[in-house]
């Protein structure tokens, strides 16, 4: 059994100094901001106060009829990048404006491109991007980004594409999804920090403290509960499903995405896949087995032996993780949807879509303070389901501690921490009196299928 922590950081980033402060420098005028960076708390990687954890939810009525769960979790996105000219979601702000170099303010704008650059998305980035909820700090980050990391993204022409917004031209079917089922627009990452954290809060509704930093070591093993062995423990079947391919090295504070750490196997500790650092997985040879290839995902669909509640990891390639194509994602996701879609199993299956942190793009959303870790900034969420309404935004606050809840009300599970305990379970979304509705599949291509959906016009 092989396994390893995700690579450490290649450079000493400048922690005392923000990273607005040096883009300023760069431009010799100064930008006019106030941004500061926030110490990160302490890591303690150890279980944390579980107070209000520990009791069993109420199953909500109908939800009896969700047999399978299945989570995507996608890359660095966030919301105003992704819908936030979207009808009636709480999108980008007529009069948005974020000061950028020399003192000109810069608007977002339509980017068709499909490969971007991002910007900074660690704990000091989201904090400094927040800059106390002026929501104004992307476009400091991005340039100040280009000194401590320079040329690390072939896409790193163009800092400013931190303001640049996609729609419809660039990810139909995201769109299309958001127009046959529901949009959440108020869904935002758990931590304020980088994939490893966010990872950790979608499995187990913590980081044991860890939000990462430039002098912080990333921890090699994880004490603390997560939801996997909640399901052993319930009889649960469960998986997560790995895409084998190389994973962008997220776990630093500057841009990412240039070097690789090798073509991970499922049972590989990466970032995106934390659960081989838990000993109650790793240990165990009936969990460890769980950790499989996505090929695998799309055999049990079509077999109809899909387990209860299933994991998507996807590699680099298809992450939309900067710099990489962002239509490729797109194309990927649609293909995990369709196998769900055609399976035996459709009419008792629930899909849950999200990015896993902003990745330094815009968003005007001041994240909620529910602790010292969080929430972080806002991210796309969508859910699918032939129990679910169509068209419909859900404009209460979300995270992937929601995920969570709704997996612990169906199975009668005890809540991890306070987090998944008091979290809004997105029964909403749902209206379990409908009959089930037949599946839209549409094109799992880079074009994807023409927006809006042929069935909604």
């Amino acid at each position: 059994m092989t396994h390893r922590a995700p690579q450490g950081r290649r450079k000493l980033f400048v922690a005392a100094a923000s990273a607005t402060a040096i883009a300023c420098l760069i431009s010799l005028a100064g930008c006019g901001l106030t941004s500061k960076p926030v110490a990160a708390p302490h890591a303690i990687v150890e279980e944390l106060d579980a107070s209000g954890g520990g009791t069993v939810p109420e199953r909500p009525a109908g939800l009896a009829k969700i047999d399978h769960f299945i989570f995507i979790m996608q890359e660095n996105r966030s919301f105003d990048s992704y819908f936030g000219t979207y009808p009636g979601a709480d999108g980008i702000p007529a009069n948005a404006m974020v000061p950028g170099l020399l003192g000109a303010p810069v608007a977002p704008y339509h980017n068709p491109a499909l490969k971007n650059r991002g910007g900074p998305h660690g704990w000091a980035a989201a904090n400094a991007d927040a800059n106390g909820g002026l929501m104004n700090g992307f476009l400091g980050q991005s340039f100040g980004s280009l000194v401590p990391d320079p040329a690390v993204n072939p896409a790193d022409g163009n800092p400013g594409d931190v303001m640049g917004y996609h729609d419809y031209r660039e990810i139909p079917n995201y769109w299309s999804y958001a127009d046959l089922y529901v949009l959440q627009d108020h869904m935002f990452e758990p931590v304020a920090s980088y994939t490893l954290p966010s990872h950790l809060y979608m499995l187990a509704g913590q980081s044991g403290g860890y939000v990462g930093g430039p002098l912080v070591p990333v921890p090699t093993s994880f004490a603390f509960p997560e939801i996997t062995q909640l399901l052993k423990a319930a009889g649960i079947d469960w998986k997560y499903y790995v895409r084998q391919g190389s994973e962008a090295q997220t776990q630093h504070d500057a841009i990412a995405g240039a070097n690789s750490i090798g073509t991970p196997a499922p049972q590989v500790y990466t970032n995106m896949n934390p659960l081989p650092a838990f000993p109650a997985v790793r240990d165990d040879p009936s969990q460890w087995a769980r950790l499989v290839s996505t090929d695998r995902y799309y055999a049990d669909a079509a077999a109809g032996t899909l387990p209860q509640v299933s994991w998507l990891v996807p590699s680099d390639t298809v992450s939309e993780h900067p710099p990489e194509n962002i239509a490729k994602g797109m194309a990927y996701v649609t293909s995990v949807v369709n196998a769900a879609m055609a399976s035996p199993e459709w009419d008792h299956t629930a899909i849950f879509i999200t990015w896993d942190e902003w990745g330094g793009f815009y968003d005007h959303a001041v994240p909620p303070k529910v602790d010292q870790y969080g929430l972080g900034p806002r991210v796309p969420g969508l859910i699918i389901s032939p129990y679910i309404r169509r068209g419909y935004i859900d404009h209460k606050v979300t995270s992937t501690a929601s995920w969570l809840k709704i997996v612990e009300e169906r199975y009668s599970l005890p809540s991890l921490t306070a987090r998944d305990a008091t979290a809004y379970d997105m029964i909403d979304a749902f209206d379990f009196t409908q009959s089930p509705r037949q599946p839209v599949l549409l094109r799992a291509t880079p074009q994807g299928s023409p927006y809006p959906p042929t069935v909604m016009r």
